[in-house]
């Protein structure tokens, strides 16, 4: 069954919900913001930090969804998989993307809140304290309808008065260069620390295109569906394979729902996201480094693999 013939009254009641939790959770955001705080590392390095806020916002955010849609199943990054029966919708939250930014007073962060109907983007919303509009509000979208910024629709960048703007991973020059056209066009790199926020700038036209090396789930469920329904392009790179192919659906093996969700919550993968024509020649450009201490180094996806003979 194709995602396009869900009911579309569910797909805006769930688009709606999904923009006034964000917004909510923002708002708990917001009153953390600029004060001490609590913080946690988690992980094998304890390097990830995790702060009172990131618990309370996803707190809220479990709690409302929960409320309102029972039957759907939840992914969070803090809290892991949540499943209550076998529909084949899956909210995938990240409570607080950018948690370094926030805890430092830098006002790039993000609560997002994507939603999938059998693994495929279907409605998402991300709540900036910051937009292009030098304002806070909530970029949304659902399948078909397009995306917006609050109630203003927002569209990729076709052209820009200067030179355009891209997002690039710090270490994008030791890992991987560009040939080609993508090479010569003038371009002004920027990394702002939050996947989120970056996804949300540029479906809005402040980014061209936008390259990331190795992002999460809940880094991306929601964005990458907003690139999409402002005219983008989004783009993958799935592991053994050399071509990069558009991003239609998340994949992981079905088996157990649990496990699935647990699978699901693992996905990491590069993406290229931007306008058709930006995204379109990046994905052809991109070569790997030639530096010996990036082959000993980078990412298996970008190292490239030796044919078996």
């Amino acid at each position: 069954m194709d995602a396009v013939k869900i009911d579309d009254s569910l797909l805006e009641e769930i688009e709606a919900h999904s923009v006034l939790v964000a917004q909510r959770a923002g708002q708990i955001l917001m009153e953390h913001f600029s004060k001490p705080l609590e913080v946690e590392f988690k992980g094998e390095k304890k390097t990830d930090p995790v702060t009172t806020a990131d618990h309370r916002s996803e707190e809220f955010l479990k709690a409302n969804i929960g409320e309102k849609f029972p039957e759907h199943a939840i992914l969070s990054e803090e809290g892991g998989a949540l499943n209550k029966s076998d529909s084949p919708f899956i909210w995938v939250l990240d409570p607080l993307d950018g948690t370094t930014n926030f805890m430092n007073g830098l006002p790039f962060f993000a609560v997002s809140v994507g939603v999938l109907w059998n693994y495929q983007p279907v409605a998402g919303s991300i709540f900036v304290p910051v937009s292009h509009r030098a304002s806070e509000g909530v970029y949304h979208a659902r399948l078909g309808k397009g995306a917006y910024f609050n109630d203003e629709k927002i569209e990729v960048a076709n052209e820009s008065p200067g030179r355009p703007l891209a997002e690039l991973p710090y270490h994008f020059r030791s890992q991987f260069r560009l040939s080609g056209e993508s090479r010569k066009e003038p371009q002004e790199i920027r990394n702002l620390g939050s996947i989120a926020v970056e996804l949300a700038l540029t479906a809005c036209g402040v980014f061209g295109y936008s390259l990331f090396g190795g992002p999460k789930l809940w880094d991306v469920a929601a964005g990458v569906l907003l690139v999409k329904e402002a005219g983008g392009l989004v783009f993958t790179k799935w592991r053994r394979q050399r071509k990069w192919l558009p991003l239609e659906q998340f994949p992981v093996e079905k088996n157990d729902d649990q496990e699935e969700l647990e699978k699901l919550g693992k996905w990491s993968s590069p993406l290229v996201v931007g306008t058709p024509d930006r995204a379109g020649k990046l994905v052809r450009d991109i070569r790997n480094s030639r530096s010996p201490l990036f082959r000993r180094s980078a990412p298996r996806w970008l190292r490239g693999h030796k044919r078996r003979k």
